[in-house]
Formats: structure tokens, C-alpha cells, sequence
């Protein structure tokens, strides 16, 4: 099997993952737990319902894949060419997201929870001058989503020097307690946050798709069991939503499902995609190259959607699909733009053509 028929499905699998943060922000405007997110439009238990069916899976496959596309880059190049690549192609996107994009998500968060009355310009000076929790929901300064880069960067350099040293033991039998042991430790640290964040998971899922997802040969064992993973990830993904949406109580079993919503969805997405996404054509080329600026790109196109559309006085489920639309028009034009100036290329980590 040759490693291009290998990376179509996982770059169709990464794609698809990235287009369901749309509908995941634009849902988050209307969640039931009391976040107060950068604007917010009133609890909906079935737009909830979208973000906790999506959560437990979504960030620790995004990380599996990045392990996985880790493990494709070191066969060409050295660890230290690896670490400088990783620097420049996330760290400028990163600190261009903190000046540029950002701020616009503080702001309309200032705008709507605190009825700032400035313009966009002028809430720079509290942007870069209130630090509280760096959720930005009070309109000060935030990593917003670009905490996923700069996490991306700081594992990319940790686990370089982790893959570094376990190269350097061939014993099959090593491989496989490493193997398992990172496939207990990302499980028991999933409910252990540093940051706000399960780090160390998601440390251990990168680690994972370098090690273990990058073999083809396992994937193809795995695949066999595709059915059921599928039934177990839907059965414990619908009655972790239901649990936590609709009733509210049986805290433990809802926990034990979020655990498996997590465990049994990385392994059935990922054999699901290796059996019916292993192809390619030019608009998915084109949406796996650009997948890291649509991440960059649409959250600030969701809230100021969400912003505008609100403004209009529309209802909530008109708002919703009006938003799904709009911004998912405007992210995938942005990004089509981007991709052709060569200046906005390096902004945002795009390879030179």
C-alpha cells in the first residue's frame, strides 16, 4: 500500500473534522451550561446537544492526526528541520491570530456582554491591557481557538524528543508497552485539565498517531472491527448528550460515557474514514491544504456572523442556519483568498506553490 493512498483518508478524515467547527461555534452561542462564550443568544437544548455530541472526540482526533502527519514529515526531513518547520509554519500563524483575529472576537464579546461602546480600533488598548482568565469572554485578552496551535507547537517539540529517544529501542516488545501504556494514560488523564484543557491526552494521542495510527497494518486490523466501535461510539456519544442536556443527573454514568464517547469515537471515525475516504480529487486536495486556515479563519467569520445576524432580529433557528451558511460561505472564501497572495500564504503557514 503506498503512502499516498495512506494520506488520502486521513487528510479527507482532517478536513471533515475542521468543517464541523461551524456548527459546533455557532451551537456554542446557545449552550446550556453557563458559558458565556464571545456572544450569546439564549439556551437551546438541541443546539447544546450538537456541541457535547461533538466534544468528547473532536480536539483528541485532531491531535491523532497531527501524530499521525508528525510521523509522515520525520521520514523527510530531521527533528531539528521538523522543530524549525513546526516554529514558523504555526508560530507566525499563531502570533498574527493573537494581533489580528483575536481582538475581534474580544471585542464583540465586550460589545454584547458589556455593551462597550467603542469601535473595533480603540478596544485594542483593552484588549492588550485586561488579563483575567484568557477566555476573552469579557472582552480582554485571549488565546481564543488558536490555544490549539500553540498546544500543537509546545506537544510537536515535547514529542520530538520522546520519538527521538524511543527510536533508539527496536524491542517489539517496548513498542507495545509503550503503545498501551499511552493508550491508558490518555484515557485516565481525560478528565485532568491543565489550562482549561486535557493536555496530557491529548499529548498521548499525538503520540499515538505516530506510533501506532501510522501504521497502516494496524489500521487494517483495527478496521475489522468498524461495526463495533461505530455502535459503541453512537450508543455512549447519544446517551452522554442526553444525560448531560436533558436530564441533568447520573453524573457517574454520564462520565463513563463521556469517557467512551472519547475512546470508541477516535477509533470508529478513524476506520470509518480508512474504509470510505481513502480517495482524492482536486477540491479535496484543496480542502486538506487549507484545513489549518479554515481552522484560523472561521471562528471570528461564526461570531461576527452570529453578531450581525442577531442584530436583524431573526429567530433562533433562523439565526442558526442563516450563520451555518453565511459563515461557512464566507470562511471557505477567505481561505480561497489567502491561498492567493503569497504574503497572506506565510501569514497563515501555507507552503510557498
Amino acid at each position: 500500500m503506498t503512502n499516498s493512498k495512506r494520506l488520502n483518508y486521513i487528510d479527507n478524515l482532517r478536513s471533515l473534522t475542521v468543517s464541523l467547527l461551524i456548527i459546533y461555534h455557532l451551537a456554542m452561542a446557545y449552550n446550556t451550561w453557563g458559558e458565556p462564550n464571545y456572544i450569546f443568544l439564549g439556551e437551546t437544548k438541541f443546539f447544546s446537544a450538537i456541541v457535547v455530541l461533538i466534544s468528547p472526540w473532536f480536539m483528541p482526533l485532531m491531535f491523532l492526526l497531527a501524530g499521525i502527519g508528525a510521523f509522515y514529515s520525520l521520514k523527510k526531513r530531521s527533528f531539528a528541520t521538523f522543530i524549525k518547520e513546526r516554529l514558523i509554519r504555526l508560530g507566525i500563524p499563531f502570533v498574527f491570530g493573537m494581533l489580528i483575529i483575536n481582538p475581534m472576537l474580544s471585542f464583540v464579546a465586550d460589545v454584547t456582554h458589556n455593551g462597550y461602546q467603542g469601535n473595533i480600533l480603540s478596544h485594542y488598548g483593552i484588549y492588550f491591557t485586561r488579563f483575567t482568565d484568557l477566555s476573552g469572554y469579557d472582552g480582554g485578552f485571549t488565546l481564543g481557538h488558536l490555544w490549539f496551535v500553540i498546544v500543537l507547537i509546545v506537544i510537536s517539540i515535547l514529542s520530538s524528543g520522546i520519538i527521538k529517544l524511543c527510536s533508539r529501542v527496536k524491542s517489539n516488545a517496548f513498542k507495545f508497552a509503550l503503545n498501551a501504556t499511552l493508550v491508558v494514560v490518555a484515557i485516565l488523564a481525560y478528565n485532568f485539565k491543565l489550562l482549561g484543557k486535557p493536555l496530557i491526552t491529548y499529548l498521548c494521542v499525538f503520540l499515538l498517531g505516530y506510533f501506532l495510527f501510522s501504521n497502516q497494518e494496524f489500521v487494517n486490523r483495527l478496521t475489522k472491527f468498524k461495526w463495533l466501535f461505530t455502535c459503541l461510539f453512537i450508543g455512549s456519544a447519544i446517551t452522554n448528550t442526553v444525560l448531560f442536556v436533558f436530564v441533568g443527573k447520573y453524573e457517574l454514568l454520564n462520565n463513563i460515557c463521556n469517557y467512551m464517547a472519547f475512546a470508541t469515537g477516535i477509533s470508529a471515525l478513524f476506520c470509518l474514514g480508512n474504509d470510505y475516504l481513502n480517495f482524492t480529487n482536486s477540491i479535496c486536495q484543496k480542502c486538506s491544504r487549507l484545513s489549518y486556515v479554515f481552522y484560523i479563519v472561521h471562528f471570528p467569520v461564526v461570531i461576527l456572523c452570529q453578531y450581525y445576524t442577531s442584530l436583524i432580529g431573526l429567530g433562533i433557528i433562523a439565526n442558526f442556519f442563516v450563520g451555518v451558511i453565511a459563515a461557512t460561505v464566507v470562511t471557505a472564501l477567505l481561505c480561497l483568498i489567502i491561498d492567493t497572495n503569497p504574503i497572506t500564504r506565510v501569514l497563515f503557514g501555507l507552503k510557498n506553490k
